[in-house]
Order: C-alpha cells, then structure tokens, then sequence
C-alpha cells in the first residue's frame, strides 16, 4: 500500500498541474478545475493500480498499454465532464497528463 500511495502522489504531482494550466479557460470554476485535477487520477488509479498487478512477466508490456489508454479514455471523459471543456480538449488533456506521468512512472522503475 505504501507504494501505491507514493505513486499517487507522483502521478498527482505531474498531472495535476498539467490539468490546471490546460483547463484555465475552462467555463467552470476554480473549484471544478482543482475538482479535475485531482479526482480523474484518485478514481483511476487504485484500479489501474490492481489490474496492471494480473499481468504477468509475458505480457506486462501489452496489459500496461491498456490500462494507460483504458485509464486516458476514463480520465478524458471525467476532465470534460468537470470542466466542461470540448471533449476533444478534454481528450488531449488527458493524453498529455497521462503520457507525461506514465513516462515518469516507467523512468522510475
């Protein structure tokens, strides 16, 4: 769990601001910004956490590729929900905070 916790922390530290500057136009407020910076990565995470864990040695690249793009998918659709950003924003947002945090990730192992 102690791991899991710090790697929350990391990917919240690399996305969250990525979220806020990308969204600081949004038509919602600074409450639903703050709101969809955090929660798509709180929500996610624990999951995304405990399926990458079923992938073994054979096949943890291919179960890692999912779970990013299925965790991409999820957090786009919470961003524009939240933000009320165009969801094709919301999408490169997404991609952006995720691919940033996942490069980081894989850099630390």
């Amino acid at each position: 769990m102690p791991a899991q916790l710090a790697a929350l922390g990391i990917t919240l530290l690399i996305e969250a601001p990525i979220v806020l500057a990308a969204s600081a136009r949004a038509p919602r407020g600074p409450g639903w910004r703050v709101a969809a910076a955090l929660l798509p990565s709180c929500v996610t995470h624990p999951l995304a956490w405990r399926v990458i864990g079923n992938f073994g040695a054979h096949d943890y690249l291919v179960g890692w590729w999912l779970v990013e793009v299925l965790v991409t998918l999820a957090e786009a659709l919470m961003l524009w929900g939240l933000t009320s950003l165009p969801l094709r924003i919301a999408a490169a947002v997404s991609v952006a905070a995720n691919a940033a945090s996942a490069v980081l990730g894989a850099a630390l192992l």
